[in-house]
C-alpha cells in the first residue's frame, strides 16, 4: 500500500502596513488555493489537520486575524472587525491571490464576508463552517452576546467571562458526542495566546463591535444572492451560539449550496473531520472543474445518461408505505439493483409512532418513507422518523414529498396559487409541512426529500435520462414542461439512497 503524500507546511510572517501577520502555507499547487480564516477564540492552528489532508495537493493559507495567534500589531491598533478585513485584503494582496476558494469559520465569516464585498471577483468558491450571515442562526446566547457595546454599563466586565479556560475549552468540547477526540493542544494554545498582555482588550473590542456584523447581514445576503458563488456549508448541529438554522437559511439566497448538518459541536472539525473532507474535497474537484472549463461549477449531481455505472455496494433499505404506488416502485428498482428490501406496511408498523418505526428499522442501512394520508400523517411520519432513526442506528433517510411545496416564482408555492386543484391539497400541504420538520430538525439523521415536478409525475418505465439538482424550482425541458415518469423518479430516489448527494437538502428531478 503506498504512502498518502504528506503536506509541507511552512510557517511565515508577512508584513501588512505596521501589522505583521503570521500564517500557515502548504506547497501544493494544484488547482484553486484555499483562504481559511479562523474564529474566536482561535487561530491558523485550528487548521492544522485540514492542511495536512489536503496540503499535498493543493495550495492552502491560513493567517491569524489580527489580534489572534501570533499575529502582531502595533500600539493602538483599533481592534473592530472592519480593520480585521482590512489586513486580511492587505494580507491577500501581499501573497497575490487573485483567485482563490474562501473558507469561513465563526468570526472568519463577517472578515470574510467583508473581504468578498470588496473582492467579489477573487472569490472562486465559499465554504462556510458554524459561520453565521442570519438573524435565525443567533441563539439567545449569541443574541446576548451581541448586545453587549461599549456604551452598555457593565458590558466589558461581563463579556470577560469569555476568556476564561473554562470557556475556551468548553467551546472545543461542547456538542460533541466523544470529547476524546478532541486534542486539548487547540483550547491550551487558545488561551495561552488569550493570556497575553493586551488580547484580553483587543477581544473585548472585537466582542463590542460584534453588532456590526448583524446590521450587514442584510447586505451580505444581497451580496449572495447578487454573485451566487458556489457553496458549501459545514455546520456542527450543537453549536451554542450558532444553531442550525443559520446553516439553512443560506439556501435561501443559495439554492444550490450544498449544506452538510455534523453531529458535533461549535469546532466541527476537531470531532468529524473524517465525514467532513470528503463532502469539502468534492466540492474542491468541482470547482477546479469549473475553473478549467470557465464555467460555474455546480453544487448537485450530475445527470445520469444511462450509461453503465460500477454497482453500488449492497444495501439494507426499510421501504416505510411500501404498498402505495411510488413505494412499490422504490421496492422492484432498489432489488434490481441488488440490494436487500424490507417491505413496511401500516400493519408492520404506525408511521406516526416512534418506538415501531425503530424497531421496525432497526438493522438496516437508509429508510426510504412514502407516506400520505389525513391528520396530516405526512408531518407527523417525518417527526416519527427523525425520533426513531437514531435509536435503530440508522442514518439515512430519503424522504417521497410532493412537487406542490415546490415554487413557481420566489416564495410562492404551487400549493398556494388559487388553481391548484383541491384533491391534491390536503396532501401536497402535508408534504410541504414534513419538509419545514425536516429543515429545522436538529438531527443526526442524513435526510434527503425529494420532490417529482408539481404536475407531471406520469406512468411510465424507467429510461435513465433524468436530471436532480437541489432547488426549490422545477426542472424544466426545452418546452418549459417539467415531467418524469415513475420509473424514473424511483430510480432517482435509489440513486440517493445509493449516493446521498442531497443529504441535508430538497431536490427534485424531471426531464
Amino acid at each position: 500500500m503506498a504512502l498518502r503524500p504528506i503536506a509541507r507546511i511552512h510557517h511565515r510572517f508577512v508584513e501588512v502596513g505596521d501589522v505583521r501577520v503570521a500564517y500557515r502555507e502548504t506547497e501544493g499547487a494544484e488547482g484553486v488555493p484555499l483562504l481559511l480564516l479562523h474564529g474566536f477564540p482561535s487561530g491558523s492552528h485550528q487548521y492544522r489537520r485540514l492542511l495536512d489532508v489536503f496540503g499535498a495537493e493543493r495550495r492552502l493559507i491560513a493567517p491569524d486575524l489580527a489580534g489572534f495567534g501570533r499575529t502582531e500589531t502595533p500600539d493602538g491598533f483599533a481592534f473592530t472587525f472592519d480593520a480585521l478585513a482590512d489586513v486580511i485584503e492587505g494580507f491577500v494582496d501581499a501573497l497575490g491571490l487573485d483567485r482563490f476558494a474562501l473558507y469561513v469559520f465563526d468570526f472568519g465569516g463577517p472578515v470574510g464576508m467583508r473581504l468578498a464585498e470588496c473582492r467579489p471577483d477573487a472569490i472562486a468558491g465559499l465554504v462556510v463552517q458554524n459561520a453565521n450571515a442570519y438573524l435565525e442562526g443567533l441563539s439567545p446566547l449569541a443574541e446576548a452576546t451581541v448586545a453587549e457595546r461599549a456604551d452598555v454599563p457593565g458590558a466589558a466586565d461581563r463579556l470577560r467571562g469569555l476568556l476564561t479556560l473554562e470557556v475556551t475549552r468548553g467551546q472545543y468540547e461542547g456538542g460533541t458526542a466523544d470529547e476524546t477526540l478532541v486534542s486539548p493542544d487547540g483550547w491550551t494554545l487558545d488561551q495561552h495566546y488569550l493570556d497575553l498582555p493586551g488580547r484580553d482588550l483587543a477581544q473585548l473590542a472585537l466582542a463590542m463591535d460584534y453588532h456590526s456584523n448583524v446590521e450587514r447581514y442584510p447586505a451580505w445576503q444581497q451580496w449572495l444572492r447578487d454573485h451566487r458563488p458556489p457553496t458549501l456549508v459545514l455546520w456542527g448541529i450543537h453549536d451554542a451560539f450558532f444553531p442550525p438554522a443559520g446553516a439553512e437559511a443560506y439556501r435561501r439566497d443559495l439554492p444550490d449550496a450544498e449544506v452538510v448538518l455534523l453531529d458535533t459541536g461549535h469546532f466541527a472539525l476537531e470531532e468529524r473531520l473524517d465525514e467532513a473532507a470528503p463532502h469539502l474535497d468534492a466540492f474542491l474537484q468541482r470547482l477546479d472543474a469549473g475553473e478549467r472549463s470557465d464555467a460555474p461549477p455546480r453544487s448537485d449531481a450530475p445527470p445520469r445518461s444511462g450509461a453503465p455505472e460500477e454497482p453500488a455496494a449492497a444495501l439494507r433499505i426499510a421501504v416505510v408505505g411500501a404498498r402505495g404506488t411510488l413505494g412499490r416502485f422504490v421496492v422492484a428498482e432498489a432489488r434490481e439493483r441488488g440490494h436487500e428490501v424490507t417491505e413496511l406496511t401500516r400493519s408492520d408498523a404506525d408511521a406516526t409512532d416512534p418506538e415501531e418505526l425503530a424497531a421496525a428499522v432497526a438493522g438496516h442501512d437508509a429508510v426510504v418513507a412514502s407516506v400520505k394520508g389525513p391528520d396530516q400523517v405526512v408531518p407527523r411520519a417525518a417527526r416519527a422518523l427523525l425520533a426513531a432513526l437514531p435509536v435503530a442506528g440508522v442514518e439515512r433517510l430519503v424522504f417521497l414529498g410532493g412537487g406542490g411545496s415546490l415554487e413557481y416564482e420566489p416564495g410562492r408555492r404551487f400549493v398556494d396559487s388559487p388553481d391548484f386543484p383541491a384533491a391534491y391539497f390536503e396532501t401536497a400541504r402535508d408534504q410541504g409541512a414534513a419538509l419545514q420538520v425536516l429543515s429545522g430538525a436538529q438531527t443526526p439523521v442524513r435526510w434527503s426529500y425529494v420532490s417529482p415536478p408539481p404536475v407531471h409525475l406520469v406512468p411510465g418505465e424507467k429510461t435513465g435520462a433524468y436530471r436532480a439538482e437541489a432547488r426549490d424550482t422545477p426542472l424544466t425541458d426545452a418546452d418549459g414542461v417539467s415531467r418524469i415518469t415513475v420509473g424514473d423518479y424511483a430510480a432517482a430516489v435509489v440513486d440517493e439512497v445509493e449516493r446521498g448527494a442531497f443529504a441535508g437538502r430538497r431536490f427534485t428531478v424531471a426531464y
